[in-house]
């Protein structure tokens, strides 16, 4: 590769993280019944149509079955405690086939990986963490899909919860 491709790659890549790094960060918002530890879920997301779209049926389905959500950008993950809460849901992008470093940060040092369902969206990009017990998966940001993603994970979401009330 020559010295004008790579200085090309360099600016795309440049480009990509500064767009990233300033993309309108997602209000913090809580909604359901108070927050109870067998019932509260933390949902981290970045503000784009499709994650506000899957953000917004997940919400409304947990509500619906008397969970507890609190959402927030992910560029306040590291100040969330997340004993409070019995699920994390985490809905971030790939950017050059990475996550946001910070929730491969929170991924690493999280103790309780179980409670983890992480969805990355990128058209190319399948990112799963290495991580084992992570419930990791992947999809496009395609909006008339932003349903059925939702659903996938509210039953994920559900299944933990029930889980944690049965301990």
């Amino acid at each position: 590769m020559n010295i004008r491709t790579r200085g090309w790659h360099f600016l795309i890549f440049l480009s990509l993280v500064v767009w990233g790094c300033a993309s309108v960060p997602v209000e913090t918002t809580e909604s359901g019944p108070p927050a109870a530890l067998e019932s509260s879920v933390l949902i981290v997301t970045q503000k784009t149509k499709f994650k506000q779209e899957v953000v917004s049926e997940v919400r409304k389905a947990l509500n619906q079955n008397s969970i507890h959500t609190k959402i927030v950008d992910v560029k306040n993950l590291r100040y969330q405690g997340t004993r409070d809460f019995s699920a994390i849901v985490i809905i971030n992008r790939a950017l050059a086939g990475r996550p946001d470093p910070r929730v491969e940060s929170y991924i690493d040092y999280e103790p309780q990986k179980n409670k983890l369902i992480i969805l990355t969206t990128g058209i190319l990009d399948a990112w799963k963490p290495d991580t084992a017990g992570v419930d990791a998966m992947t999809s496009a940001s395609v909006i008339n899909k932003s349903d059925k993603i939702a659903k996938i994970i509210v039953k994920k979401v559900l299944a933990i919860v029930k889980q944690n009330k049965a301990q």
